[in-house]
């Protein structure tokens, strides 16, 4: 009982400091939420579920639905602290997410709470939501719950989520490297598959009813992927030691695709050959490792799509204790290559933080391919995904 009464003494104080953190931040307005978020929200405000029938957004459906809700159920909200509601609701959805993984295996510890209060005060996770009005900790929730649940064995669930997610945002593909080796590997079954294609489907289905071609929701994510041209904005990736000018563009961008579907490719057969049996720990470790090798390989990332790894690295070091440096690494690079989107600086040089990620994926890799190259794994002895 006197656990259990420290447990949820230390969870609520830490959520009502998350809390109030959040709600200092709440006024921050930024460039993104002038040129876009505001402007999506203005029309979804006045015009109403009928603007899913036009082309008003360059973001995929779900995520215009919850503004939709937000704009209907608050609406006297200000618009600048409406359009953060559906990432700050996200950021406690991850925390609570955090806390089951974490509780896989340390059933009867403080750790869990301890994990999910690092989730709640994560510097990037933080600034994304609260300050930045970003929305990647919405499909970063349900990635999180996906790899719960191949982490459970429940792949039907894991696929179901995986899609949501990819729904909400197409980085969720950044994942795609252990999906497919697990499928190769038979531990999740080709017809469970079904489940993304059919969850992107129903995403689509409220804007098409609303009159909206089906032909021009797919268009969605290519003309995402179409709008930039530049080798890397502001990530810490391996595209930061290319001068980035437009000369370059032509020769490395479908070059950087092509290396990094080799590298996933790659991922996945090494995962497909490997002897060992997958524990909730390894399964866990080649999540983030994933995460981190294909934003760092592809090109025209944000700084913000290594947010699964700033999230999952942390559930690692708590995880597996011995990744302790992995959020502090991870963390540090994402806090840094955020400061010239936010604050205008570039405190430390964009190559250098990618050296670091570098230095990161050189870490996790060897320690996985020793466990996956191991006839057994030392962290358990639960078998693999079925």
């Amino acid at each position: 009982m006197r656990w259990r009464i420290a447990d949820a003494t230390i969870a609520l104080v830490g959520v009502g400091l998350a809390v109030l953190l959040r709600l200092s931040l709440l006024d921050f307005k930024s460039i993104d939420y002038f040129n876009y978020t505001k402007v999506w929200y203005g029309v979804l405000k006045t015009t109403g579920f009928s603007a899913f029938g036009g082309d008003f957004s360059n973001y995929n459906l779900p995520y215009l639905y919850v503004l939709y809700l937000v704009a209907r159920f608050l609406p006297d909200v200000p618009a600048h602290i409406a359009t953060k509601i559906p990432s700050l609701a996200a950021d406690f959805v991850a925390a609570w997410l955090v806390f089951r993984i974490v509780r896989l295996k340390y059933a009867d510890s403080i750790f869990p709470s301890f994990a999910a209060l690092a989730i709640l005060f994560a510097p990037t996770l933080v600034l994304n939501s609260a300050f930045w009005g970003q929305a990647d900790a919405i499909y970063a929730s349900a990635i999180l719950a996906s790899v719960y649940f191949l982490m459970r064995r429940q792949p039907n669930r894991a696929l179901l989520l995986f899609g949501l997610a990819l729904a909400f945002k197409a980085q969720a593909l950044l994942l795609l490297p252990l999906i497919v080796g697990l499928v190769l590997r038979r531990d999740i079954s080709w017809r469970h598959l079904a489940w993304v294609p059919a969850v992107l489907f129903l995403a689509l289905l409220p804007a098409m009813l609303a009159g909206r071609p089906f032909g021009d929701l797919l268009l969605i994510y290519p003309a995402q992927a179409g709008q930039y041209e530049q080798l890397s904005l502001h990530a810490p990736s391996a595209w930061a030691w290319i001068p980035d000018t437009g000369r370059f563009y032509p020769y490395f961008y479908p070059a950087g695709l092509i290396l990094s579907a080799a590298a996933g490719l790659a991922f996945a057969l090494a995962l497909y050959w490997a002897p060992a049996k997958l524990t909730p720990s390894l399964i866990l470790e080649l999540a983030v490792l994933s995460v981190t090798i294909m934003p760092f390989l592809l090109p025209k990332m944000h700084e913000r799509y290594f947010y699964l790894a700033d999230v999952l690295c942390i559930v690692l070091a708590f995880h597996v204790p011995k990744y302790y440096w992995a959020p502090l690494l991870m963390i540090s690079i994402s806090f840094f290559s955020y400061q010239p989107t936010l604050f205008g600086a570039e405190p430390v040089p964009m190559g250098l933080l990618a050296l670091g990620v570098c230095i990161l994926i050189i870490g996790l890799s060897r320690h996985v391919l020793l466990l996956m190259s191991a006839t057994s794994t030392d962290d358990g002895g639960v078998v693999a995904v079925q």
